[in-house]
C-alpha cells in the first residue's frame, strides 16, 4: 500500500520521482511495488527532466488499475467501466446503474469486433464497416446505440493520451425511422385475454401493458412500480428520464374503475409471495424486479401466444410491447381532449410529446367559421 505524499507534487497515484546528486529518475510502481516504467535522466538538464515528467504521466495515465499499459480496445472497454464504477454517485459523469447495465450488454457486441485491436489501430471505416453490418442484420438503431458508446469508451483514450483525437468523432449514424406503431384497442383486450387463459407470468404481463397504457408510463417505469406506490389517491410515479442536474419530477395518476381494477389483478396475483408482502407490483415469481433479459423472454411467451390464438380465430393481430404503450396513452389522451397530458408524462415541453408520441390516424378540427 503507497503512503500517502508529503508534498503535492501534480504527479498521478502511484508515479514517483527521485532526484539524486547526480541522477533523476521517475516512474510508476505497480500494487506489488514493482515499477511499471522509470526514466531516468541527468540531474542538471531541465530539458529532460520536463520531457521525463511529461512523458511520466502520459504513460501513467494510459495505465489499467494493476499497472499494465491500455493498449487494445478489451483493455480500454475494461478501464472505461471501472473508472464509471469509481465515480461519485453525484458525479455529472456517472451513468444511471440502467444505463451502464445496458452498455455492458452493448459493449460486449464491440468487444467480440474490435476486442484484439489496438486502440490506435481504430480508423473511421471500421465505424462504417460495422454500422454496415448491422445494417445488414436488420439491427441498425442497436447499431448506432453501440458505435455511440464506441465513441464514447474513445474518447477516454483521447482524455488518456493513448490517442490524440477520436476516430469515430465524424462518422454518420445510419438513418432510422421513427417508429408509427399504435396498438389497437382489440389487440390490448385480446393480449389480455390470452394472458388471463394461461394464467402465471404471463396473466401479469398482461396486466403491466394494460397498467403502462393507462398511466402512459415508459417500460422501465412500469417495471419498477412498488406496492408503497400505489396510495388512495392513486398511483405515485416518478420520472426516470432525467439529467442528474434535473430535479425529480413526480406524478399522481389518479384511480379510474379499470386502473384500480388491474392493480387489484395484479395485487391477487403478486402482491404475497409465501404469504410475504412482495416489492414490486410486476415482479417475478421470485418477488424481484425483472431484468431487461427475463422481461423479454416473459412478454416474447405471451405474444407467440397472442399470435397463434389469433390465426386460430381468423383475426388479426401484431405483436407489441410495454414501450408501445406510452404513444398508445398519449395518443388516446389526445384524441379524448385531455388537458393534461403533458403533467402525465412529466415532459417539460408540448412539443416533444407532439413530435415523439402522438401517433393519431385522424385529426379533429372545427371550420374556419
Amino acid at each position: 500500500m503507497t503512503r500517502p505524499r508529503e508534498v503535492n507534487d501534480g504527479l498521478p497515484h502511484r508515479v514517483y520521482e527521485y532526484r539524486g546528486t547526480k541522477t533523476y529518475s521517475i516512474g510508476y510502481k505497480k500494487k506489488d511495488n514493482r515499477w511499471a516504467f522509470r526514466i531516468t535522466c541527468r540531474i542538471d538538464d531541465k530539458v529532460a527532466i520536463t520531457r521525463a515528467r511529461r512523458d511520466a504521466i502520459r504513460r501513467a495515465l494510459a495505465l489499467t488499475a494493476d499497472g499494465s499499459e491500455i493498449e487494445t480496445v478489451n483493455q480500454l472497454i475494461t478501464d472505461y467501466f471501472e473508472w464509471q464504477k469509481a465515480l461519485p454517485e453525484k458525479s455529472t459523469r456517472k451513468r444511471a446503474k440502467s444505463t451502464t447495465a445496458e452498455n455492458l450488454r452493448e459493449a460486449q457486441n464491440l468487444r467480440n469486433v474490435f476486442g484484439e485491436m489496438a486502440i490506435v489501430d481504430i480508423k473511421p471505416h471500421h465505424g462504417y464497416s460495422y454500422l454496415d453490418k448491422c445494417d445488414e442484420l436488420g439491427r441498425g438503431p442497436k447499431g448506432n446505440k453501440e458505435i455511440s458508446l464506441f465513441h464514447l469508451i474513445l474518447q477516454r483514450a483521447v482524455r488518456k493520451g493513448i490517442i490524440d483525437s477520436n476516430p469515430l468523432r465524424d462518422v454518420d449514424k445510419l438513418p432510422t425511422a421513427p417508429s408509427t406503431r399504435y396498438v389497437e384497442d382489440s389487440e390490448l383486450a385480446f393480449a389480455l385475454e390470452i394472458g388471463r387463459a394461461r394464467g402465471g407470468s404471463s396473466h401479469l404481463a398482461a396486466l403491466a401493458l394494460n397498467v403502462g397504457y393507462l398511466c402512459v408510463r415508459r417500460s422501465t417505469e412500469t417495471l419498477d412500480l412498488r406496492w408503497q406506490d400505489v396510495q388512495d389517491d392513486g398511483i405515485h410515479w416518478v420520472g426516470k428520464k432525467r439529467t442528474k442536474a434535473d430535479f425529480e419530477r413526480k406524478v399522481v395518476i389518479a384511480w379510474s374503475p379499470e386502473l384500480r381494477s388491474m392493480t387489484e389483478e395484479a395485487r391477487a396475483l403478486r402482491g404475497k409471495i409465501d404469504g410475504q408482502e412482495t416489492v414490486f407490483v410486476f415482479g417475478t415469481e421470485n418477488g424481484t424486479r425483472y431484468t431487461k433479459g427475463g422481461w423479454k423472454k416473459t412478454l416474447d411467451r405471451l405474444m407467440a401466444a397472442c399470435s397463434e390464438a389469433a390465426v386460430a380465430a381468423g383475426r388479426e393481430f401484431t405483436r407489441f410491447n410495454l414501450q408501445d404503450q406510452r404513444p398508445k396513452g398519449i395518443s388516446d389522451k389526445m384524441e379524448a381532449g385531455h388537458q393534461d397530458v403533458q403533467n402525465a408524462t412529466l415532459h417539460k415541453s408540448k412539443e416533444t410529446v407532439g413530435r415523439v408520441y402522438d401517433r393519431r390516424r385522424t385529426r379533429r378540427a372545427q371550420p374556419a367559421r
